[in-house]
């Protein structure tokens, strides 16, 4: 009954074994999206999605791609991004920040652009940074998300915000000077 009219989504951890489930609401109700509770086997806040398949794809590419959730996982892997990894529903974790540094050292954060995805972005990068990552933010057009940039423009336009991604740092500087900081 927790997840009735949901779409369902398996939740396995990076070995692959499936720990727990995810569903995403079809019709509109609150909250949109809903995780299974914690167990001894799955714990949010030490899981990454998509890591069980994505490992190889970040540990080829150098570089892994953290998303705000499953949906914009599946979209990107439909358009050929196979580095792609989801936060599940949570801020980033020190444990899920030391489970990326296993398979690589650079992380390109994807989240909204609206404040709140700005947000979890310095957070996340922040919390990267402990644990020895290099992050560098992906800025989105606003209103826009991973998802609807594949979508609407192709993994083509997608690839060029890549290609502009900003160090996580200089990201925050640039924020301080455009709201006029440093004046």
């Amino acid at each position: 009954d927790l997840f009735r009219g949901r779409l369902m989504i398996p939740i396995r951890n990076s070995q692959g074994e499936l720990s727990g489930f995810g569903a995403r609401a079809l019709e509109e109700v609150e909250p949109k999206y809903l995780n299974s509770p914690e167990t001894p086997i799955y714990r949010k806040g030490e899981t990454l999605y998509g890591m069980s398949w994505a490992r190889h794809a970040v540990r080829r590419e150098e570089c892994a791609f953290l998303v705000e959730g499953y949906m914009d996982v599946v979209s990107l892997a439909a358009h050929g991004f196979e580095n792609v990894v989801a936060l599940l529903g949570t801020a980033l974790t020190p444990e899920q920040a030391k489970l990326l540094s296993r398979y690589t050292k650079r992380t390109l954060l994807l989240f909204d652009s609206d404040a709140a995805g700005l947000k979890a972005t310095f957070r996340a990068g922040d919390t990267l940074l402990e644990a020895g990552l290099h992050p560098a933010v992906v800025t989105l057009p606003p209103g826009e998300d991973p998802d609807t940039v594949v979508r609407s423009q192709g993994p083509e336009a997608l690839r060029e915000y890549l290609d502009q991604a900003v160090d996580v740092l200089d990201r925050k500087l640039q924020l301080l000077e455009e709201r006029d900081y440093f004046s």
